[in-house]
């Protein structure tokens, strides 16, 4: 339309998008491409009355990648239905009170979670990945709803994980996103907001320091992240040039590792 409207004179430009970026084809529960004659046609609006146009709009977003398709689940847009259901319950039934405070842990830890989500799903929203975002957006409310059963709903990290919450399912749900906005006292409206800001500091890894042994003599130290896998720290260790110098041509004969704290190559 762009390039007619130059060509006849109205506009003095091309188009202005720099990609085209096609969305893929939904398919029948058969597998099979949509058509009357096949019998598997979906009725969108049947399930927009049934379960709401919020869970039909996150279905589609979570069902592939958005460039791919895929076919329609009845048992899929269910379970999207219920997701939707969790981020309901959670912002909108109060929690129980808690006689103590939270550790300084435990809410650096909700903290942490709170904004690796708002990496992850910002990432995948500028990616077009929309089915990883919804994915990391069950991820996170799964999280919340373990978090609630403990005194950090006491604390502003509670309230910022929330309200992080609600911003980041607008796009993919904007109704329930609007209602809950309102529910917990933030001005009209959620569409008006800014996207939660990224704060790198909080989203870090806590980590530990890994001593890495040779034969039972120390070589090397490594800051690993908690929980950081023995394969990880396997290759870590490794490429170390200070546990090269002393494995190089040498056999290993073993690696006893204690998560989070050693790792001793034994070599001869």
């Amino acid at each position: 339309f762009t390039k007619v409207c130059r060509d006849i004179g109205i506009l003095d430009h091309g188009e202005p998008m720099l990609r085209l970026f096609n969305q893929g084809i939904i398919l029948g529960e058969d597998n099979e491409k949509m058509s009357k004659s096949r019998g598997n046609v979906v009725n969108p609006d049947d399930y927009v009355h049934a379960l709401g146009a919020d869970t039909v709009r996150a279905y589609l977003m979570f069902l592939g990648p958005w460039e791919a398709g895929g076919p329609w689940s009845s048992r899929g847009i269910e379970g999207v239905h219920r997701f939707i259901r969790r981020v309901w319950d959670l912002v909108t039934v109060k929690p129980k009170s808690f006689a103590g405070q939270a550790t300084d842990k435990e809410i650096a830890a909700l903290r942490r979670v709170t904004h690796k989500t708002i990496r992850k799903a910002t990432d995948d929203m500028e990616s077009f990945s929309f089915n990883t975002m919804v994915a990391a957006l069950m991820e996170f409310n799964n999280y919340l709803v373990k978090a609630k059963q403990t005194p950090v709903v006491q604390s502003d990290a509670w309230h910022e994980s929330i309200r992080t919450l609600i911003l980041l399912l607008a796009p993919t749900a904007p109704h329930i996103a609007e209602e809950l906005w309102q529910r917990i006292g933030e001005p009209y409206s959620v569409h008006n907001q800014t996207w939660p800001e990224l704060d790198e500091a909080a989203a870090a890894d806590e980590t530990v320091t890994l001593v890495v042994q040779v034969n039972g003599k120390v070589r090397e130290r490594f800051p690993v992240p908690v929980g950081i896998s023995e394969q990880d720290a396997h290759d870590l260790a490794f490429a170390s040039p200070r546990i090269q110098r002393h494995t190089a041509n040498r056999k290993v004969l073993k690696i006893i590792y204690v998560p989070d704290k050693l790792m001793n190559i034994v070599v001869r």
